[in-house]
């Protein structure tokens, strides 16, 4: 009897470590398993996973600060290839592989396009936008809409590398899943590391 009990009590505390670290669980979540857990920023990412721009004047400058008035560099030619970080009112942040630096151009300076890079392309995290999530359980969908299916469960505070974002929704790089995801903005705050 003593025995059993030992086991039960051995059993029932190992359940409730398990259950109080929760890292790396899974939860059920309308008919399948969402994936959760701690979630580290990697020190950099494929620069293919970001958004990819053409300069469409025949140059441009590149500025410290989304300001008209703050330093500048450059310039960029026009056509040249640049990867899309952020935006911010009339201006993109931009990291331009070349140089292997970021900055801000006008909107209107640059467009999108479908041309990929090359995966060995990297750009450091500190270039990037982080979002913070705000609320206690947050849902990272596959798509941009409440519609889609539930990839991952963030917590508060854990922070997810931007990689675009689209009619209020933030596509953020989830690294337990390696893969792509979306999230809510009114339930994010962006934060760039590199100011």
């Amino acid at each position: 009897m003593r025995l059993n009990m030992r086991l039960f009590l051995a059993l029932t505390l190992a359940a409730l470590v398990a259950l109080s670290c929760g890292g790396g669980q899974q939860e059920k979540v309308a008919g399948y398993r969402a994936r959760s857990g701690p979630v580290s920023l990697p020190d950099k990412i494929p620069a293919s996973l970001l958004p990819t721009l053409a300069v469409g004047l025949e140059s441009c400058y590149v500025f410290l600060q989304p300001d008209g008035d703050s330093p500048f560099f450059g310039p960029l030619n026009g056509g040249e290839l640049v990867k899309r970080v952020d935006a911010e009112r009339l201006w993109t942040l931009i990291w331009i592989p070349r140089l292997r630096i970021s900055g801000w151009v006008r909107k209107n300076q640059v467009y999108r396009v479908k041309s990929e890079t090359s995966d060995e392309d990297t750009v450091p995290t500190e270039n990037l936008t982080v979002l913070n999530i705000l609320k206690t359980r947050v849902n990272i969908r596959k798509g941009p809409s409440t519609r889609t299916r539930v990839i991952f469960r963030a917590r508060q505070r854990q922070e997810f590398v931007m990689l675009d974002e689209k009619k209020g929704w933030y596509q953020v790089w989830v690294p337990p899943l390696k893969q792509k995801g979306w999230v809510a903005g009114n339930i994010a705050v962006k934060q760039r590391k590199n100011k």
